[in-house]
Formats: C-alpha cells, structure tokens, sequence
C-alpha cells in the first residue's frame, strides 16, 4: 500500500513529543528502578519537591497525573516512609500530602542524577532555553484552545 503522504506518527506533535520524553527520560527511568521507584511516585517526589504540602487533587493536577494514581503513589511512598500526609483542619476529608526529610533527601539525589544525565544527552544541542519557552507558550495556548471547546460543547449541549 503506497503512501503520498508523510506517515502520521512523524508528523504528529504528541507522538513527537511523548517519543522525545521518552528518549531522554529512558537513562533517568533505569535510576529509578533501581531505587525502587516508579514513574508515578517520582512525578509525586518531584512536584512536593517543589512546595511544602499540597492537597491530594492539587498534586494530581500538579503531577500530572489522575488522582487514583497520585494516591496509589502516596500510599507506597509513605510505607517508605518518604512522603506523610495530615488531615484538613477545616475538611477531615481532605488530605495534605509532604515529604519526610529522608523523601527529601532522596528526591534532591534523584534530581541531581535526573539534571545529570539530561546535561549529558543534550551535551550538544546548543541552547535550549528559546525552544523551553516555545512549548510553555504552545502548552498555555492548547489548554486555553481546549478550554474554550469544553465550554462549546457544554452549551451546544
């Protein structure tokens, strides 16, 4: 079966961009699994890395991740004793998730080998930071886009 056009997956932006995280995360992914963690629980480490405490939903959303998975990913890390969570004192409901100092440790070790070998893989694509800016612009501009069809849709109904 000939094809006059380019084949789909080459050309598809998604499938471009999942194929250059998956890239250049494989090396990073192997560190993990030696340290016994999974992708969904150092999504979890990275982003508490980055505050203090988040609720369960805003991890998820922050991680990337469903919430199924973040709290499935909290509850190991906390077997581990590298991640605790507390109650809500206005919702008991709701729950706080943090990083223990040994989840703090390991996660600043892991980020370390992370930036490591990333440096090393893009050793010689120049500078990246015009490209870093252009995917934070196209990411704001399709969740705007995606926005705006999710309210079209509800009203048309």
């Amino acid at each position: 079966m000939a094809h006059d056009a380019a084949p789909f997956v080459d050309s598809y932006l998604p499938y471009l961009l999942r194929k250059a995280d998956q890239t250049l995360s494989a090396p990073f992914y192997a560190v993990l699994n030696q340290n016994g963690i999974s992708r969904s629980e150092w999504r979890v480490m990275a982003v508490l890395n980055e505050h203090d405490q988040l609720s369960v939903i805003d991890l998820a959303r922050e991680a990337l991740s469903p919430q199924p998975t973040v709290t499935h990913a909290v509850r190991r890390l906390e077997k581990r004793n590298l991640t605790t969570r507390t109650l809500g004192t206005e919702d008991k409901r709701q729950r706080f998730i943090s990083m223990t100092p040994a989840g703090k440790k390991l996660t600043l070790a892991l980020i370390a080998q992370a930036q490591e070998l990333a440096t090393r893989a893009l050793a010689d694509a120049g500078d990246l930071s015009a490209l870093i800016k252009q995917l934070e612009e196209l990411t704001a501009r399709v969740e705007a886009n995606l926005n705006n069809i999710a309210e079209e849709m509800t009203r048309a109904g």
